[in-house]
């Protein structure tokens, strides 16, 4: 669903959405990283081109490499739910304090810049469940939340699934009611919202996935030979997944654990198998015949070789990682790779869409006027002066964490030499693995739909198509600030992604003056404030400034129709 930035997505993977942001590239690495931890396929593909570097691309190795991807296609195939497979409508259950925040509400956020506040684990909970069914879609899965004390208040209540989080000693006249409830449920996982905290013994003795307990999931043996000796490896494995993912303490990632462990534990979910395609013999085969140049580059060169070696170390969705591994080791023979075999012939044999949720409504009219084409792109050109701005807009927070983790993310729209041309370019800066601060652009092309203040943006990064759909869905009438909403897909990388972000003219977070109109933007995409974190923006460093350009074709148009007096 990699999740910005604006632009350089790295594209948090989303269920069926989503995912990065104007993605591409980061977008596609976690698949990559699938794809070169598949000890099958990827010695396959290595043999094939040390044949192919000597001259003799043999029908054996062909053979073997389509040999892989039907056993990669099969043990994906089978890949089901960890439990029930039912068609009975599946009772799920967030269980929480009901007070406190999450760990995710510590994190400096767009909330606490224009409330000083954060939300409470009752709030919280009710929009995560609010994003959770954004994808669960028309699916037999009822997500439901409750408090430590509503469920005691409830004992008929029924679940097959009870995943509790950051939960205290409960008070003594409700053990018996718990008791008897978690009993009925199939299966049950606590943990806590963030390293810092710790879940009660109480609530630790109950944990059952797979027939195991907390002590087996949370220790599996050396190289986790227990689990896989005593068949509990795959819930030991999404027991850590889901933990990780609520660990690194942003809102986004924490819905997506939710989807990873109704999609394992529950039911299989449509918008996350998406997001795993599935290779076949033909995609391979069709892709080692037609890219054989290609291949032979990618695995012959070692900074190709490192960069999918890197991919595969980085956490499930981790899209900071991914992008790291990308810029460390970016060269030419992995984007000629991913375009030929992935983009070209869709070796992955991708079939996701662009999500259709939620129903973002773009601003209809801006200073007492209804919106118009020509003013929503004067709104994004934004504050550019060619002799002494040379951006629109910076970001100052972001809720997709593939925007967040880049610092001083120039976002820069522009006016093209043809009638009604667009175009978007951001500039970004990104740590590499070996510390070096490297800025990178890209180069949107955008395209007007029906309606103003909507927009389709399409990117080609590293090798990979990228189409997202932009919303303007707020902007001050002073230009202090605007707020954007995207919902985009790289459909040859089986990644989906969405995110809202927060635009300042130097990336500062607005006042709390602001806070009921940015509130009021934000939710048209039926979004919180809160769940927009911070984005860095430190000083620039003198000796390694931004790339910043000033287009002639803007440049021009700036100087005879621009339409606001800033």
């Amino acid at each position: 669903m990699e999740n910005r930035r604006f632009g350089h997505r790295a594209a948090v993977r989303f269920a069926r959405r989503p995912r990065a942001r104007p993605a591409g590239l980061a977008c596609f690495a976690p698949v990559l990283a699938a794809l070169a931890v598949s000890s099958a396929a990827f010695c396959g593909m290595y043999q094939l081109h040390l044949s192919a570097a000597e001259g003799q691309l043999t029908q054996s190795r062909l053979d073997s490499l389509a040999s892989a991807a039907t056993t990669l296609q099969a043990s994906t195939g089978s890949d089901a739910a960890i439990g029930s497979t039912s068609t009975d409508k599946k009772q799920v259950l967030l269980l929480h304090p009901g007070s406190g925040s999450p760990g995710f509400a510590e994190v400096p956020h767009m909330g606490t810049a224009l409330t000083g506040s954060s939300p409470s684990w009752t709030e919280a909970a009710a929009q995560l469940a609010r994003r959770v069914n954004w994808d669960l879609g028309a699916e037999p899965v009822e997500f439901r939340v409750m408090s430590v004390l509503e469920l005691c208040q409830d004992e008929t209540y029924h679940a097959d699934f009870v995943f509790g989080v950051d939960l205290v000693e409960p008070p003594q006249e409700c053990r018996e009611t718990l008791g008897k409830v978690l009993a009925k449920a199939d299966s049950r996982l606590f943990i806590t919202s963030c390293k810092s905290r710790s879940t009660s013994a109480f609530w630790t003795s109950l944990t059952q996935l797979e027939g195991a307990g907390e002590a087996e999931l949370a220790n599996s043996g050396f190289l986790g030979l227990s689990a896989v000796v005593a068949g509990y490896s795959e819930a030991a494995k999404l027991r850590d997944d889901v933990t990780d993912l609520w660990h690194r303490r942003t809102a986004e990632e924490a819905v997506y654990a939710m989807l990873v462990l109704i999609d394992k534990a529950v039911m299989p979910l449509p918008a996350m198998v998406d997001q795993r395609p599935v290779p076949t013999a033909d995609t391979v085969f069709r892709a080692v015949d037609r890219c054989q140049e290609q291949f032979r580059n990618c695995f012959t060169q070692p900074r190709c070789l490192q960069s999918l070696a890197c991919l595969s170390q980085c956490g499930l969705a981790d899209q900071s990682c991914s992008y790291r591994c990308i810029v460390s080791y970016q060269s030419q023979a992995f984007t000629d790779f991913s375009l030929c075999a992935l983009q070209k012939q869709n070796m992955l044999n991708s079939q996701i869409e662009r999500p259709t949720t939620p129903s973002a409504k773009p601003l209809e009219s801006f200073r007492g006027k209804a919106m118009t084409h020509e003013t929503a792109e004067s709104i994004l050109v934004g504050h550019f002066d060619p002799e002494d701005h040379r951006h629109s807009w910076l970001v100052a927070a972001g809720s997709n964490p593939a925007y967040e983790q880049f610092a001083l993310q120039y976002q820069l729209w522009y006016k093209g030499s043809g009638r009604n041309t667009f175009w978007y370019h951001p500039t970004f800066l990104v740590e590499a693995l070996d510390g070096a601060k490297i800025w990178r652009t890209r180069d949107y092309r955008v395209r007007r739909r029906d309606t103003p203040g909507m927009w389709d943006f399409s990117v080609v990064d590293n090798g990979i198509i990228s189409e997202e759909r932009w919303h303007l869905l707020g902007a001050d009438d002073n230009l202090e600030w605007i707020v954007l909403f995207y919902v985009g897909v790289a459909r040859r990388a089986g990644l989906s992604y969405r995110g809202c972000l927060v635009l300042t003219p130097e990336g500062e977070m607005p006042g709390p003056e602001h806070a009921q109109a940015i509130e009021a933007a934000i939710a048209r995409a039926e979004m919180k404030p809160w769940e927009l974190e911070a984005t860095s923006n430190p000083p620039v460093d003198p000796e390694n400034p931004p790339p910043l350009i000033a287009p002639k074709t803007q440049k021009e148009w700036f100087l005879c129709c621009f339409e606001f007096s800033l």
